[in-house]
């Protein structure tokens, strides 16, 4: 039988009206939507933000990437582009100190990516939808094993030492560096990338160990980043401190917690929708400032231009703020595809009885929920890992998610109480014993406190709460190797947070993979039909059955029950009035996206109204 080649094709995204974008994680702990992510993972500790696979958002169908994206906004003839200015960035401080900006040694999430992307590019990007378009990469295609793909790259870029980047600079990249860093080297694993082999100047093969849809969300992150080797090898601490790209900016000076300070690349390869040469500021300082109010503050005092944060709480206080002038915030926000919840241990009695957990799901209120996270602050219900602005979230399974139900529960919780062979070895008739695990944070406290009192109001639960500092959280609720079985955690229930911005074949897989090898399987929830679909998943490359494959897994969690959703975090780039062009985004086939994903702006094509 004879295969076609299937062509990885990236279509020009569909002009729509203007309209707002406002909608991250940090500053509240845990399980409430505006805590910190694992975009490594499926299941990311409730406080504790880990480092950030930069593929971020799950990649759109292989065969055909579409680029669905937010609604393009064009500058009226009064505030035509200006050139040269420095744009000053508030950053929110990465988990991990910044000591170094390697692809390879040095983890770099969403505060060092808002530096890095503007220096060192990727192959591919994934757009504020979770689609993905070619970057460096002219396309990229796959065999009909989805084992063997092609990328090709632009032709004619070079990078900021004047060498130029071709197949064997990314190759060597790959082999000599990305593969063994300490940074990198899980992510080539999780991509299975076996080899790169160089086709010809601007072609490389990448062969994979077994098939992997989610190759081109790979190419996004720290396995796409394209980096000069002849001055990686020239001067490696050099390098380390000021790496080099072929991005818009390059690194003008940097030390280890000092803002960072950009200078505008005069030979970049793009150009704005126009024709235009970018970037347009001469300059970006990014600066970084832990505290989310005084960060605010500092921009609203006139000591920043543009601001950062996965807070849900800066995300709404930014959303109605006005800076001196009384002028309000331009503010680009997005609901993030992680959704924090009260996750369930299936190998913990009673909670391994499903009418335990559908119970104490119809039990919870997750309106009110939401609203002791915080009463002021604009959050998204959860019903699945993905938020509505995603490709992957699904009109069904939302609504097949469970509303609050007390009877339901009360009649489920009786049925198992009297039950004789009950799994807690409980007599018959005694209300069974919930202990719930959570961090120490003001806002999850208030939650718990709710949810305590929304189960014990079926008259049929106990609840025990326990707060421990996050390190020892996570620790519980990963457990180790040498529990029985390995990974199985020390706890019943807990503060978690599930999703992520990986491909959904990574998610999936770390979600249900089996219980003594898969640590972030931390609800230890698997079995044959789960591996099942996310082995489909990872070898589906149409892009409505991919979706559907994603679908099928997320209806499979609604019927199991593994944990209680509560809302979705939030994200926002947001600027003084005197900025333009924030949140636009002009791919290299001319194409225009409007929008951001995790906090994480692109500034090139963003400039300053004043002089």
């Amino acid at each position: 039988m004879v295969h076609e080649r299937r062509r990885l094709r990236f279509l020009r995204p569909r002009r729509a009206p203007t309209t707002a974008l406002v909608t991250v994680l940090l500053l509240v702990a845990a399980c409430s939507p505006g805590a910190e992510e694992a975009a490594e993972s499926t299941v990311a500790p409730p406080a504790t933000q880990l480092p950030d696979d930069t593929s971020a958002v799950a990649p759109a169908p292989t065969t055909e990437v579409r680029q669905a994206v937010a609604p393009t906004t064009q500058a009226p003839p009064d505030t035509a582009p200006r050139r040269g200015g420095t744009l000053h960035v508030l950053m929110a401080a990465d988990p991990t100190p910044i000591t170094g900006w390697t692809p390879w040694d040095h983890v770099c999430a969403w505060s060092c990516r808002n530096v890095l992307d503007h220096v060192l590019e990727t192959l591919t990007v994934v757009l504020p939808d979770g689609s993905v378009a070619p970057w460096l990469a002219e396309s990229v295609s796959a065999d009909a094993s989805l084992q063997r793909w092609t990328v090709t790259l632009r032709p004619d870029i070079t990078f900021t030492d004047g060498e130029p980047m071709d197949a064997l600079t990314i190759k060597t990249g790959v082999d000599d560096y990305l593969r063994s860093g300490r940074a990198s080297g899980g992510h080539l694993r999780d991509a299975r990338i076996a080899s790169v082999i160089v086709a010809d100047e601007l072609r490389l093969i990448f062969e994979l160990s077994e098939p992997n849809a989610g190759l081109p969300v790979a190419l996004a992150g720290p396995v796409g980043r394209v980096f000069s080797i002849a001055a990686a090898e020239a001067d490696p601490d050099i390098f380390a401190r000021g790496p080099v790209g072929t991005g818009p900016f390059f690194f003008r000076r940097w030390s280890a917690g000092e803002p960072a300070v950009l200078e505008a690349n005069p030979d970049y390869w793009r150009t704005a929708a126009d024709g235009s040469p970018l970037p347009w500021a001469a300059e970006i300082q990014f600066t970084e400032i832990p505290d989310e109010r005084e960060r605010l503050a500092v921009l609203l005092g006139g000591g920043g231009d543009i601001l950062m944060s996965r807070s849900a709480e800066l995300s709404t206080a930014a959303a109605v703020a006005t800076d001196g002038g009384g002028r309000p915030l331009n503010v680009i926000g997005r609901f993030d595809d992680n959704a924090g919840v009260v996750l369930f241990n299936l190998l913990r009695a009673p909670l391994d009885d499903i009418r335990v957990r559908r119970a104490l799901i119809a039990a919870a209120d997750q309106t009110k929920l939401l609203e002791a996270l915080g009463p002021d602050v604009e959050r998204l219900a959860a019903t699945q890992w993905w938020a509505p602005g995603s490709i992957w979230h699904s009109a069904e399974v939302a609504e097949a998610w469970p509303g609050h139900d007390l009877q339901q529960a009360q009649s489920l919780l009786r049925e198992y109480t009297e039950d004789p062979e009950r799994s807690d070895d409980r007599d018959p008739g005694e209300p069974v014993r919930i202990r719930v695990l959570c961090t120490d944070d003001l806002a999850l406290a208030q939650m718990t406190a709710t949810l305590e009192r929304q189960w014990e109001d079926t008259g049929l639960v106990d609840v025990d709460v326990e707060t421990v500092a996050r390190t020892g959280l996570i620790s519980r609720v990963m457990g180790s190797v040498v529990q029985s079985p390995s990974f199985a955690g020390d706890f019943g229930a807990t503060c978690w947070r599930v999703g992520g911005e990986s491909d959904p074949a990574v998610l999936a897989s770390a979600a249900v993979g089996p219980v003594r090898t898969t640590p972030l399987n931390v609800s230890n929830f698997t079995g044959e039909h789960l591996a099942a679909l996310a082995s489909l998943i990872k070898a589906t490359d149409a892009g409505d059955d991919r979706r559907q494959a994603v679908a099928k897994l997320m209806l499979e969690l609604t019927n199991e029950a593994p944990y209680v959703y509560l809302g979705y975090a939030s994200s926002v780039v947001a600027a003084t009035a005197d900025v333009a062009g924030l949140g636009t985004t002009t791919l290299p086939d001319g194409s225009v996206v409007q929008g951001q994903r995790l906090g994480v702006g692109r500034y090139d094509e963003v400039w300053l109204r004043r002089e």
